[in-house]
């Protein structure tokens, strides 16, 4: 649970200036975009992200609702709901200021939610979608998103100019909240079982793992004094 917090409290520090990566993901994220500098640099990002779209391409028309169609239109119709999606994204993160907007806002974002399940219900038993094209297109869709933040990164300047540079951001933070979930998920779930801890009890205190802990301890400690 600490160690949850403090990288809760790591991804929603704000960065700026003399802001340390080890202290906010806004400093460890802009830090990681230093190798796109240059048109060049720009070009090659873009790029190499295209890959991203041609995983989109070759799982959509693998999908049952579509019956294995080869059509073009498939393929715009995903990009269509990947729109949807950021602009279902872009509703649900509005935040405002006043206590009764706010209170407006919460029940719109949550009958939108339930809108959103209750159609796909309905879609999955009156139409041929299936629960595993659900799956699917989310499969695609992730690295579309994460393709399309990867073009946003490189055309920085452009996307500064549009003033999506602040979504861009906040999607870029969502992905990474996503994964740190991921990595957290199992850790949460094997704390519920007491045999973890007991296995985690014998393999520190064995004899062997602790023998082996002194010695380097000694070694660490026993090294020739620089100043003789």
């Amino acid at each position: 649970m600490e160690d949850f917090e403090d990288w809760t409290k790591w991804l929603y520090y704000k960065g700026g200036v003399g802001v340390k990566i080890e202290n906010s993901w806004e400093a460890w994220w802009f830090d990681e975009q230093t190798h796109i500098r240059t048109n060049t640099s720009r070009f090659w990002e873009t790029i190499l992200s295209l890959r991203f779209f041609i995983f989109q391409y070759g799982i959509v028309y693998h999908l049952h609702v579509d019956e294995h169609s080869t059509r073009l239109n498939v393929y715009g119709f995903s990009w269509l709901v990947l729109i949807a999606i950021v602009v279902i994204f872009q509703l649900f993160t509005f935040t405002t200021k006043s206590p009764k907007v706010q209170r407006l806002v919460r029940l719109f974002q949550t009958l939108l939610f339930m809108s959103i399940v209750t159609g796909i219900i309905v879609a999955v038993v009156l139409t041929p979608l299936t629960i595993g094209d659900v799956f699917a297109v989310g499969l695609a869709l992730i690295p579309t998103g994460w393709g399309l933040l990867s073009v946003a990164i490189a055309c920085r300047p452009a996307v500064k100019g549009l003033r999506l540079w602040e979504s861009v951001q906040e999607i870029a933070r969502a992905y990474d909240a996503c994964m740190g979930m991921l990595v957290f998920i199992p850790i949460a779930f094997l704390s519920w079982f007491p045999f973890v801890s007991t296995f985690q009890t014998r393999l520190v205190f064995n004899q062997a793992f602790s023998r082996g802990l002194e010695i380097s301890l000694i070694l660490a400690g026993n090294r020739p004094n620089s100043s003789v």
